[in-house]
């Protein structure tokens, strides 16, 4: 077998299970319970913002899965290349937008913890 149909098989094989698992976080995140997954911790978190980080933890490798499947699958030379990119990388684009927003919530609270000591 070739290496470049084995990389071709690994890397769809890889893109769909990513795909599922953003599939069900998103639902989580969407339409998931508002109640405690471990209520007696110390910080509270919902099913829904567990969810959402863990979109935020998964957009690095979604992202190498989504540029695995573009490149082996050699969607450049398609007919539709816009279409076929935007919904290859879409669950990479919903992963990244949560990583983005953590980080940005993480920054600002810095900010705002910077701004009040003094």
């Amino acid at each position: 077998m070739n290496w470049t149909k084995t990389a071709n098989i690994l890397s769809n094989v890889i893109y769909f299970i990513g795909v599922l698992i953003v599939l069900c976080l998103g639902g989580t995140c969407l339409f998931g319970s508002n109640e405690a997954v471990n209520p007696d911790s110390m910080l509270l978190m919902t099913w829904r913002e567990n969810a959402f980080i863990w979109l935020a933890f998964g957009s690095i490798p979604m992202l190498l899965a989504c540029i695995a499947v573009y490149k082996f699958n050699a969607i450049k030379n398609c007919v539709h290349k816009k279409l076929n990119f935007a919904l290859i990388f879409l669950p990479g684009f919903i992963c990244s937008a949560c990583a983005v927003f953590v980080i940005g919530v993480i920054c600002a609270g810095m900010v705002n913890s910077m701004f009040n000591f003094w």
